[in-house]
């Protein structure tokens, strides 16, 4: 087999499992170490696959688009931010990240809960509805995230203990969490560590994303919502953390859990 029809293989497999390995690609094709690099290289020069330590993942180059050039509304954000409202339970106390698929779930939750937040977006949802207690969060307001980060909201995340915290997520690969910006990551890890529980909410777009900053790593999720089967480096992972899994699909009959 020549080294085209290799790579050819090697970034389907890629592309359905999410990684591949030096290893397996010396044991699948008997070459040599040497001969694997050189196909790593090759294929890490595709815009869509990214190099790690031992061999390449899936990690599509982009990053996060500003606010207010995401989608608002959209069936797929609605119908997971609903079944993540399903999680919560009246009494309950919540962190809620920024983010556009957290204005959704806000949307969504139901009365005589306490809710914790940085987003403007989240606060107007769920402003003047009875039953519902509001902290916002102090600090600077960043235009591109729309979220209130820095020093002064991180000092008064440490204040509060929440028992569920919904986790924006931008990219979700092997290192866990990653964001655009060193504030939100730290923020995201903040609210993470004042919580019983830690849910994220994360379309099958983001995984396999890697951005700049390392945000909360596997060992901080306690739950993922998403709408398709992650990759199998994704569920491994999972699967190694003890991390719930609900699988949304659009009839809402085949939402399907992965303990």
């Amino acid at each position: 087999m020549t080294q085209e029809e290799r790579l050819i293989e090697l970034e389907e497999l890629i592309k359905t499992q999410g990684k591949v390995t030096l290893d397996y690609i010396c044991q699948q094709y008997n070459i040599s170490s040497d001969s694997a690099r050189r196909d790593l290289v090759k294929l890490t020069q595709l815009p869509h696959i990214l190099r790690i330590r031992g061999g390449a993942i899936l990690a599509e180059a982009r990053v996060e688009s500003p606010y207010v050039q995401r989608t608002q509304f959209s069936p797929e954000k609605a119908l997971l931010s609903a079944w993540a409202a399903k999680t919560v339970v009246e009494k309950e106390i919540l962190f809620i990240d920024a983010g556009t698929t957290s204005s959704a779930l806000a949307r969504q939750l139901p009365t005589s809960i306490s809710v914790i937040t940085n987003s403007i977006e989240v606060l107007s949802e769920i402003i003047g509805r009875k039953g519902v207690s509001i902290s916002i969060l102090g600090g600077s307001f960043d235009d591109y995230s729309h979220a209130i980060l820095g020093n002064t909201a991180l000092e008064q995340i440490k204040k509060y203990h929440a028992d569920k915290a919904f986790i924006g997520v931008s990219a979700l690969s092997e290192s866990g969490i990653t964001t655009d910006t060193e504030l939100d990551a730290l923020q995201k890890v903040a609210m993470a560590k004042q919580s019983k529980k830690v849910i994220c909410i994360a379309s099958s777009t983001k995984f396999n994303l890697q951005l700049m900053y390392q945000s909360c790593s596997w060992s901080d999720i306690d739950h993922i919502i998403t709408d398709k089967m992650p990759p199998k480096n994704i569920l491994k992972l999972i699967e190694e953390h003890d991390v719930e899994l609900m699988v949304v699909d659009k009839p809402e009959a085949d939402a399907t859990s992965h303990p």
